[in-house]
């Protein structure tokens, strides 16, 4: 059975080093994360060229940045009932078009 098998949702969580809401925003979400087995959180440091390339795709403005299920975006260091709630009305796998990903 693969470790991945329970989880339904994907945070992508987008932060730098100058961001000064960004260790807290990390902090809450690998929290939020550590409640839930069926969220997996992503890290993306954007100092790395590759990390910085997924960010301009999913054109992000600010961090930190929250992607839930690669569709919803959250900016700052998220309340964790809002994210809760985010992360329930979540759809895995579409895009806000209902395309799948």
């Amino acid at each position: 059975m693969s470790i991945l098998s329970n989880v339904s949702h994907l945070i992508d969580l987008f932060y730098s080093a100058h961001c000064i809401g960004c260790p807290e925003a990390r902090q809450a979400v690998r929290r939020f994360a550590s409640s839930r087995p069926d969220v997996v959180v992503v890290e993306h440091d954007l100092e790395a060229e590759a990390e910085l390339e997924l960010a301009k795709r999913y054109r992000l403005i600010a961090t930190p940045a929250l992607v839930i299920d690669r569709d919803t975006v959250m900016y700052g260091v998220p309340r964790l009932a809002t994210l809760a709630a985010r992360v329930d009305a979540s759809r895995p796998g579409a895009s806000s078009d209902g395309r799948s990903r």
